[in-house]
This record gives C-alpha cells, structure tokens and sequence, in this order.
C-alpha cells in the first residue's frame, strides 16, 4: 500500500511540474495580447478623434480634451496594474490551486472509491474475482414499484394485465388477485380479464375455484362461448363440487379448441376420464391427434419477462420476437418466436420447425444467441427505438430454460 501511495504522489507531482509552465505561459501570452490590443484601438480611436477635428465636428478644445482622456486611459491599461500584472497574477493563482486542489481531489477519491478494504487483489495462483453483472433491481422491487404507480394511475390495462402475469410467474397469488381485479376495474366485462381474474382466485385457493372465479368464467362464457381457457377452469370448478355431467360437458367443447396444443389435450382427456370415474358416467375420451410441432424434436425453451419500468406506452399488441441465431456466420435466425406484449411474461419454444431456411437449422449449430424484442414496426429486422434483451449464448440443445429480461433500447 505504500508503494501504491508513493507511485500515486509521484504522478501527481510529475503532472504539476509539466502542467506549471504551460499554465504560466499561457497567462503571459494572454497579457501580451491584451497589451497589443489595447495599442492598437488607441491609435483607432485616435484616428477616428482626428477625422472627426477635420471635419469640424470636435472644437480644438474637445479634441484636446478626447486625445488627452485617450492617453490616461491607455497609460493605465499598460501600466503595472494592468491586465498584464492581473494576467500574472491569475497564472499564479491558478496554478496555486491546480497545487492544492488535485493532491486534494486525488486523495478523495481514493478514500471513497479505492480503499483497500474494497479492493480483491489476486495473487499468485489465486483466480481473480469474476466482474458482477451489471446491477439491476431484483424483480420483486420492480413490481413493488409498478404497483404503486398503478394504484396511483389505474386507468392503464396493460399495465395491470403485465403485474398480474408477473406475480402469477413469481408464486404471489395474493398480488396477481390484486393487480386483475384491478385489470377488471379498468376493464369491466372483458374475457381476458375475468378469466385472468378466475385463475388468480383459484390458484389463491390451493387450486379450488371458488364461487367468485365461477360466476366470472360463466360470464365470460356468455359473452365469449368459444373461450377454452374458461370452459377448462368452469369444467373444474363443477367436478370439486360434484357436477361431473356438467365438468365433461365443459371439457368436451374445450377439447377440440386446443387441436394446437396436444398436451394440453392429453391433460384434458385424463380429466374427463377421471370425471367419468368418480361419476359413474360411461365417457369416450377423445384421443389426441400428433401434431407437426408434437412431432418436431426438442427444442430451446425461452422464458422471456419485460422490465416493469419500461411498460409506459406499450400497447399490448405490440409485436414480441423470440429468436436464436448463429455466433457466427450469417445474421438470419435460425428460428423464430413471434408473439405480443399482452402475452408477456411468456415461455416459449424454438425448435427446428421454425427454420426460415432448410439448411439453417437450430440442431445444425451447437452454439446460438438467443434473444428477444419488442418491435414498435412489426417487422423482423431491428429498427431504432425497439426494446430488446441481451443476447445470451447457450448450447443448442440446452435442456434448461434460457431466461430472457427485456431491459434496452436500441439506439
């Protein structure tokens, strides 16, 4: 530590002694141009004082008076008190200062930032520390954040719609009740919003839907018949309290809406036969049918969340982009997720089937970048202005699930 002291004071001394003469010659030459300055609207004023006597604008007496008014002035311009002696002076002054204040400032810092007791030297055969990412506020105080500026600006949907998906992905059911029943305040008779609403309250209940979340599914159902998500959580809500008929009668309309999504099906069918069971009901289970994503291999499961300070103006139909591309090599992704603001947070998948092109497939690259997008055009090439993730390298066939924080905005 003594030797780092001694090095420190020996730069600082070193950069003064190199500093001072530049200091000072610059005051002196700023002195000497004043000096010809000064000179040189003397004799113009002087000039402009003889013309104007020729021309008989100036008696002799007042040219007299002027010329001699111009000499006391100049004489005092160029005498010791001038600027010359206050352009000396100031050089030393300054240079006084630079003396004082830099060891001053140095020290200061080095206290506040570069105190030993925070510094992790490695020494021999010692790794150094590895660099701490970049600080981000941890979640739970961004969505603290958020729900206060909520409560105290209610009238913004998406931004309730985005808390209440965010406490449903952190396990805080309590706060995902809170922010849809707000989402329902906001938005009163929506679908999305009293099936989001129904969920919350049957996941706050250890899974029960209670009386709350069913009269909210039947009403979605009134206004929204096809809505599949209400017809699974209304089908359990009648078989926890017996009803198994009218469970089935749900499951069974949901069923076909989810050809899209065969595990949901194969989930679906398990409780229709469980329902069958328990209710002495003769039940056929409609078998799911593969389909070319259930076929597809396994692919890179992305779980992407937007930073709750970056939701302002967002409109939930904003296009999101889910993507992975090669290290190196061509820019073009190798697959694609396309998705909107309103389904954040989100997971998604991308495998092989999303190739733009046969030859640039996922499984084809054992390295990839994946990352994610919010696209204020809607078009697949980055524009300026789009919030983005940082890109993250993994493996292609990486089992576990990469996650993605749209946390920046491209320049």
């Amino acid at each position: 530590m003594s030797t780092f002291l001694f090095l420190s004071a020996a730069m600082v001394v070193a950069a003064l002694l190199l500093l001072a003469p530049s200091v000072l010659r610059r005051h002196q030459q700023a002195g000497e141009d004043t000096r010809e300055t000064n000179i040189n609207i003397a004799r113009e004023r002087l000039a402009d004082l003889q013309k104007e006597h020729e021309k008989g604008e100036l008696s002799d007496e007042e040219f007299t008076q002027a010329k001699q008014d111009l000499e006391i002035a100049l004489a005092q311009d160029l005498s010791a008190g001038g600027p010359r002696a206050q352009s000396e002076g100031s050089s030393r002054a300054t240079l006084l200062l630079i003396v004082l204040l830099v060891p001053l400032l140095v020290a200061g810092v080095y206290l506040k930032i570069g105190a030993p007791e925070h510094l992790q030297i490695a020494g021999p055969g010692q790794p150094a520390a590895p660099q701490a990412p970049e600080n981000m506020p941890p979640v739970e105080e961004l969505v603290v954040v958020l729900e206060q500026r909520l409560n105290a600006e209610p009238n913004n949907p998406q931004g309730w719609f985005l808390l209440g998906r965010t406490f449903m992905k952190m396990g805080d059911f309590d706060g995902a009740v809170r922010a849809y029943r707000g989402l329902n305040k906001t938005l009163p008779d929506n679908p999305t919003a009293m099936i989001s609403l129904a969920d919350a309250l049957a996941m706050q209940a250890d899974g029960q839907v209670p009386d709350e979340a069913m009269t909210l599914l039947q009403n979605t159902l009134k206004i929204e018949p096809r809505a599949a998500t209400a017809m699974w959580l209304a089908g359990r809500g009648a078989a926890q309290r017996g009803q198994f008929e009218q469970a089935l009668s749900y499951w069974q309309q949901a069923y076909p809406l989810l050809a899209d999504q065969p595990q949901a099906q194969q989930q679906l069918r398990a409780l229709m036969e469980q329902a069958g069971e328990r209710g002495d009901i003769a039940v056929t289970a409609p078998q799911a049918q593969p389909t070319v994503e259930a076929a597809a291999a396994t692919g890179l499961t992305v779980q992407v969340a937007l930073d709750p300070t970056m939701f302002d103006g967002l409109d939930g139909n904003t296009t999101v982009f889910v993507y992975a591309k090669a290290t190196s090599g061509p820019p073009m992704p190798l697959a694609v997720s396309r998705s909107r603001v309103a389904d954040l947070p989100l997971q998604v998948t991308l495998d092989d089937s999303m190739a733009m092109m046969p030859q640039m497939k996922l499984s084809s690259f054992p390295r990839v970048l994946v990352g994610a997008r919010v696209s204020f055009s809607g078009q697949a090439i980055p524009q300026s202005g789009d919030l983005q993730s940082a890109e993250v390298e993994v493996a292609s066939d990486q089992a576990e699930a990469v996650q993605l924080v749209i946390n920046q905005q491209r320049p």
